[in-house]
C-alpha cells in the first residue's frame, strides 16, 4: 500500500495585484485546476508588482481582502499573503523560493501565467531559476497561436505546460474605469468584492 504522506501534492501558484480580483481571474484558476488536477491553487496577491505600468489604486491589505472574499466556499483555491508579508517589489523567483519553504519539499510547485507575461519571462529577475522550482503553465486565450517551443527551450527540464483558458471579457482596467464612471461592475465581480468595493468607496 502507497504511504499517502509520500504522494507529492500539485500546488498552483497565480499571483497577480488583483485589484480587484474579477469573475475571469477565478475561471483561469478553476480551468486549471480542473485541466492539471491540481491538489490546491493558491492566488498571491502581490505586494508591489515591479513590471506594473498602471498604478495599483487599492492598498495590498483591500486587494487581500477582496480576494479572500471572492474565494469564499471555492473548492481548493485560496488566497495566500506572502508577497504583502515580505513587503517590497514583488518578484516571482522570491514568491516561489518562500512558497516551497513554507508548504514543504512534498509540494510541486506549478506557476500560472497568462501568454503575454510567458512572453516577457525572460527579463524576470532570476528568470533562469524560476524553472528549477516550478512547472511553468501558460494559460492561453481560446483560438490564440502561442509558440510552445518558446517555453520549452526555456524550460530545460521540457516541463512546461499550456492550457486553454476560458473566453474573458474582462479587466480589472475595466472594472475600475466602470466604477469611475459610476457604472455597475456587479457581473464581473462576485457579490462579496463588489459590497465591499461600494463599502471602503475604492475605484471613485
Amino acid at each position: 500500500m502507497m504511504n499517502c504522506s509520500s504522494v507529492i501534492k500539485k500546488v498552483g501558484v497565480f499571483g497577480g495585484t488583483f485589484d480587484p480580483i474579477h469573475k475571469g481571474h477565478i475561471a483561469v484558476a478553476r480551468a486549471v485546476r480542473d485541466e492539471l488536477k491540481l491538489d490546491q491553487i493558491l492566488m498571491v496577491v502581490n505586494n508591489d508588482q515591479w513590471m506594473r505600468n498602471d498604478p495599483v489604486l487599492a492598498s495590498p491589505d483591500d486587494r487581500y481582502k477582496m480576494v479572500k472574499l471572492a474565494l469564499n466556499g471555492e473548492r481548493n483555491i485560496e488566497v495566500s499573503d506572502v508577497d504583502i508579508v515580505r513587503g517590497g517589489p514583488t518578484y516571482t523567483i522570491n514568491t516561489l523560493v518562500d512558497l516551497q519553504k513554507s508548504l514543504g519539499s512534498m509540494v510541486k510547485l506549478h506557476l500560472i501565467v497568462g501568454s503575454d507575461s510567458a512572453m516577457s519571462m525572460h527579463i524576470w529577475k532570476n528568470s533562469e531559476k524560476i524553472p528549477e522550482l516550478a512547472t511553468i503553465v501558460t494559460v492561453g486565450r481560446p483560438g490564440e497561436v502561442f509558440d510552445t517551443e518558446l517555453l520549452d527551450n526555456f524550460h530545460p527540464a521540457k516541463r512546461a505546460l499550456y492550457v486553454v483558458g476560458p473566453m474573458l471579457n474582462v479587466s480589472a482596467t475595466q472594472i475600475r474605469n466602470l466604477k469611475q464612471s459610476n457604472h455597475s461592475i456587479k457581473n464581473l465581480v462576485t457579490e462579496s468584492v463588489d459590497n465591499y468595493i461600494k463599502t471602503q468607496k475604492l475605484y471613485q
